[in-house]
């Protein structure tokens, strides 16, 4: 289960870094934002790759939740900010709010698969055990 839980960290980098390439062929501003899923992308890959080490796994795997909850929370702060100047001024870009959108809904998705790890290893039963 943890080996599966790595590899998904590997693919959330990968989707993230994807996500980056469209929000930067999408806009003909760059601007700083658009990065933002790239350097929450590129940690959460490394950090999967490394916890495929069955040794480094529960500490690799932990931090790439937190980089995860830290791209959601960048995230929610960048779409409040794309949402106020909606209210503001009665537009707002789009593109962004779809690039951030996917990039909090990735992480999202790996900050709830490694507690969902801990909950079934908690009760255990994620190996069959009885619970202690």
């Amino acid at each position: 289960m943890s080996e599966r839980m790595a590899r998904l960290g590997i693919l959330a980098g990968v989707l993230l870094c994807v996500d980056t390439a469209m929000a930067l062929m999408g806009s003909y501003e760059k601007a700083v934002w658009l990065f933002l899923p790239m350097m929450i992308g590129i940690p959460i890959m490394f950090l999967g790759v490394v916890g495929l080490n069955p040794h480094r796994r529960r500490v690799a795997l932990t931090a790439m939740a937190c980089v995860g909850v830290l791209g959601c929370v960048l995230g929610a702060v960048d779409l409040a900010a794309v949402f106020m100047d909606w209210r503001s001024s009665g537009a707002f870009n789009l593109h962004n709010a779809r690039i951030v959108g996917l990039m909090v809904l990735i992480c999202m998705v790996v900050s709830v698969a490694y507690q969902y790890r801990g909950l079934l290893r908690r009760f255990g039963r994620m190996r069959g055990q009885s619970p202690n």
